[in-house]
Parts: C-alpha cells; sequence; structure tokens
C-alpha cells in the first residue's frame, strides 16, 4: 500500500500544480521505504542461513542470486542513488536519473514475494497452451492476408491530402494491428470500396479470434479457483477417511468372533522394573513426590537457619571473654587442616566458599570469627535440616493406579462399547466432510444418487425374478435351447395351485358318486318299508 501511495506521489510530482507538496511528501516517504526495504534485506539475508542449502557463505551468495533478491537489491540501491543525487523536485530531470527512477518500479514487485501471482498465470497458461496457440496461429493468419488484400486495393489510392496512406506493406499491417486488437486511432482507414469491403470481412473474422485468448484465460482462471476449492475440500475428506477405515478395522479386530491377540495388546503393556514407574501416571506421580520432598526440605532448612542464628546470637551476647582463635580447617573438595588467620584467608573463603568450622567455640566477638560463625551455622543448620526432612517419614496419599495384566470380558465389553461410539462418531464426520459446497456438486450428488437407486432396484427386480419367476414363466419344464428350467417359487405355486383344483375336481366327482350311491341304497328301503 505504502509503495503504491508513493508511485501516486511520483506521478503527482510531474504536474505543476502538485508539484511542492508531492515531491516534499515524496522525499520522506521514499527515505522511510529505503530504510525499510534495506533492513529487511539484511535481515533475509541473515536469516537465509536456516535452511541448509544457504548456509555459509556460499549459501548466502546463492540467496543472492535468487531473481527476488536481485530485484530487492536493484531497489534498494536505485532509490538510495535517487536520493542522494536529487532530481531537483522532477521525476525525470536528467537521462541518468530517469532511468534510475524506472527501476524504482520494479517496487511493485515487492507486493508478490512469493510469485504466486506469476505460478498461477503460468499453470492457467501451460494448461490452456493447445487452444491459445491454435487462436493465435488463425488470429496472425487473419492479420497477414487482410493486411496484404487491403494493401492491394489501397496502395494507388490517394487521398484528400493528395498522399497514400498505404504506401508499403508496413503501413498496411500496421493498420491491421490496430484494428483486429479493435483500438482504431483512425489514422490510416481505406478509402476505396474495394479495401472498405475487404477490411470489413478479415475484420470481423479475425476480431473473433484476436479475442478469443482473454475468454479462454478468463475460463482458465476460474477453473484452477474452482479445481483448488475442491482440492481443499478433498484434503478434509482426507483424515476423516482414514479415522473411519481406522475405527471400522478396530471394530472388526475387536468382534468376537475374530480370535485376533495384537488388538488387546496395546492395552496390556510388560511391567516395569521394581522401583521405577511404568505408566506416565506414575512418573508424574514420582516427580511430585520429589518436588514436594524438596519442598518440606527447603521449609525445614529455614526453620533450622532461624533458630540457629538466634541461638548463636545470644551466646555471643554471653561471652566476653577473650580467647585465642584455634586453626581452622577448611574442606574444599578434599579436607586440609592449616593455620591462617587475617583478611587474607577470610577473602579466599569468601571467594572459593569452603565450609569452615572450629574444633572449640572461640570466645573471641571479632568481625571474621562473626562471619565464620555464621558461615559454620548456614553448613550445619542445612545439613541437619536435609537430614531431618529426609529421615522423617512424609505421607503422600497419591498412588500409582494399579496396572491391567490381563484383560476379562467385561474389560473387552467395554473397549468394543468405546470403539463403537467411536465409530459412529468417525462415520458422522466423514459424512459432514463430504458435503457438496457448490450447487454442481449438489446436482451430482443428487443425479449419483438416483442411478445407484435405479441400478439397486434393477438388482432388486432381478433377484425377485430369479426367486419368484417372471409372469409369463410359472410352467416349469424344458426350455427352447433343451435346458430344464429351474423350479422357481411361482413355478412351484403354481403347481400347487394346479394340484389342488384338480384335487378339488376329484372331490367333488367322489362326492357326486357317494350321493348316487346312498339315494340306490335308500330307493329299496322304502319298497320294502311300502310292501310290509
Amino acid at each position: 500500500m505504502v509503495v503504491l501511495v508513493c508511485l501516486i506521489f511520483s506521478v503527482l510530482s510531474t504536474i505543476d500544480q502538485y508539484s511542492n507538496f508531492a515531491n516534499e511528501t515524496l522525499f520522506w516517504m521514499e527515505i522511510c521505504l529505503v530504510v525499510f526495504f534495506g533492513v529487511e534485506y539484511m535481515v533475509r539475508l541473515w536469516s537465509a542461513g536456516c535452511r541448509s542449502k544457504y548456509m555459509g557463505f556460499c549459501g548466502r551468495l546463492r540467496f543472492i542470486r535468487k531473481p527476488i533478491c536481485i530485484i530487492d537489491l536493484i531497489v534498494v540501491v536505485a532509490s538510495m542513488v535517487v536520493l542522494s543525487v536529487g532530481s531537483n523536485g522532477q521525476v525525470f530531470a536528467t537521462s541518468a536519473i530517469r532511468g534510475i527512477r524506472f527501476l524504482q518500479i520494479l517496487r511493485m514487485l515487492h507486493v508478490d514475494r512469493q510469485g504466486g501471482t506469476w505460478r498461477l498465470l503460468g499453470s492457467v497458461v501451460f494448461i490452456h497452451r493447445q487452444e491459445l496457440i491454435t487462436t493465435l496461429y488463425i488470429g496472425f493468419l487473419g492479420l497477414i492476408f487482410s493486411s496484404y488484400f487491403v494493401y492491394l486495393a489501397e496502395k494507388d489510392a490517394v487521398g484528400p491530402d493528395g498522399k497514400t496512406d498505404f504506401s508499403s506493406y508496413a503501413d498496411a499491417l500496421w493498420w491491421g494491428v490496430i484494428t483486429v486488437t479493435t483500438i482504431g486511432y483512425g489514422d490510416t482507414v481505406p478509402q476505396t470500396w474495394m479495401g472498405k469491403i475487404v477490411a470489413s470481412c478479415f475484420s470481423v473474422f479475425a476480431i473473433s479470434f484476436f479475442a478469443l485468448p482473454a475468454g479462454i484465460l478468463g475460463s482458465g482462471f476460474a477453473l484452477k479457483v474452482q479445481q483448488k476449492q475442491r482440492q481443499k475440500h478433498f484434503n478434509r475428506q482426507i483424515p476423516a477417511a482414514a479415522m473411519l477405515i481406522q475405527c471400522l478395522w478396530r471394530c472388526y479386530a475387536a468382534d468376537k468372533a475374530i480370535n485376533s491377540v495384537a488388538t488387546w495388546n496395546i492395552y496390556i503393556k510388560d511391567p516395569a522394573p521394581a522401583g521405577q514407574p511404568s505408566t506416565p501416571l506414575g512418573k508424574l506421580i514420582c516427580v511430585k513426590k520429589m518436588s514436594l520432598m524438596i519442598q518440606v526440605a527447603k521449609k525445614a532448612s529455614v526453620l533450622k537457619r532461624r533458630k540457629s542464628r538466634n541461638r548463636m546470637d545470644g551466646q555471643q551476647q554471653q561471652q566476653q571473654q577473650q580467647q585465642p582463635a584455634l586453626p581452622p580447617v577448611t574442606i574444599s573438595g578434599g579436607i586440609s587442616a592449616g593455620a591462617g588467620t587475617g583478611q587474607n584467608d577470610n577473602q579466599r573463603l569468601e571467594n572459593e566458599g569452603d565450609v569452615v568450622f572450629y574444633m572449640e567455640e572461640p570466645k573471641a566477638g571479632t568481625p571474621n570469627r562473626a562471619r565464620r560463625d555464621n558461615r559454620g551455622s548456614l553448613f550445619t543448620s542445612q545439613t541437619s535440616s536435609v537430614t531431618e526432612a529426609t529421615s522423617d517419614e512424609i505421607d503422600i496419599d497419591i498412588e500409582e493406579p494399579q496396572r491391567v495384566t490381563t484383560l476379562t470380558e467385561t474389560h473387552r465389553n467395554a473397549i468394543r462399547a468405546i470403539r463403537k461410539i467411536k465409530y459412529f462418531v468417525a462415520r458422522r464426520k466423514f459424512q459432514q466432510a463430504r458435503k457438496p459446497y457448490d450447487v454442481r456438486d449438489v446436482i451430482e450428488q443428487y443425479s449419483q444418487g438416483h442411478l445407484n437407486m435405479m441400478v439397486r432396484i434393477k438388482e432388486l427386480q432381478r433377484r425377485l425374478d430369479q426367486t419368484l419367476g417372471k409372469p409369463g414363466s410359472y410352467l416349469a419344464g424344458i426350455d427352447r435351447a433343451g435346458n430344464v428350467k429351474p423350479m422357481t417359487i411361482g413355478a412351484r405355486l403354481y403347481r400347487v395351485e394346479q394340484q389342488l383344483s384338480v384335487m378339488d375336481k376329484k372331490l367333488d366327482q367322489i362326492m357326486y358318486v357317494l350321493n348316487a350311491v346312498a339315494q340306490k341304497q335308500q330307493i329299496p328301503l322304502r319298497s320294502i318299508e311300502d310292501d310290509v
């Protein structure tokens, strides 16, 4: 943004109305930009060593040879030269300053240091290179032919000023470029009707092909953006799919029908050696115990130190007699005894931090003796406090949980339930990740779902036909090829119905015969009764 504002002020400095204000503001802005770009360049050069290929002096040279670094260096040097030489308030004062000022325009390239814009443009051009080459080739042919035919039609035509606009083929090419690119300066125009007809026909043809690259690049950019969005959407599906596959496999491995031993080993670990925590929780508890013991020891040492100081102060006040000081016994790495008095010994003891104690308590109340007494009391209090703190029993209720060495059926059922829950959660997340984000994706998903539904319906119909049989093929037997037809459920039901109908007819016949026999037997009985 600052670079753009600086460029705007550079433009305003060429206008007389705004030159004074723009030059003064531009001067300070360029100083700030030079300082900023210079510091940034040095920081980038210094921090380039974090990568292995830019380490050392040769690596820094390799970093400086990068195109963006060369541009940064040119911008910084050009700005410093412009500020040092000056241009008297004008952007293009002299030819040298004019060239250096042009190099300052390269600061606009600093906006996109990563080169994402150029990479995107290059990828789009590379993808649609065949279409672009075709359109440019045909458009170039149209330009050459149109310019040539217009030159043939207009080379002898004379304008109102008595001059010919198309005196050479180069003039015709200039007219063709200005026409097919739809600029139309109007400095060169056909004069004859033949030239106008040829120009109009070729212009319609050539302009259409010269306008195609813009549409191709525009559609390429749109497709590239859509492709990136699809790639981002697909990348979000990969972790969800991996988690779903993992959860499904773990549910399968934990099934009762699968005798998998490895799937349960992750919940059972080898017991650690005695005295060492085997779990992260046990290690944490051990660390907490040690920290608590250290805190208790520190508090005990502070209390002991205070008591010893009070006791030594009372003893010093009671002792009034002076006795000759015994030679101190100094402990420094090893034990060495020697007589030493005076300021040199005290200075040496203070510098080396040695531990000094006496065989008997001296009675003299000198400052050196008091300092040595304090140092000895500190050493005694610290050692006694540490030993007392370590010897005392510290009751800590935190205990390491008992480890599970074998899994019971209850444990396995709980693990199966947890894995099932994880599987359902992973499936829901995967379904959410697969949700479409565009209308086209929604339509495509619906069409794919409809196609899958139709395939399933056809498969269901095929299985029904295979099981029940088609409506016209219930009769079993031999088909035209001589193969025995399979006995489907429909054919069997049809045969049962046929047999039931035959049995019904037979039963009717039997009933009819029985009725007839019964009637014949009843007629003789009636005649006998009448005779009697």
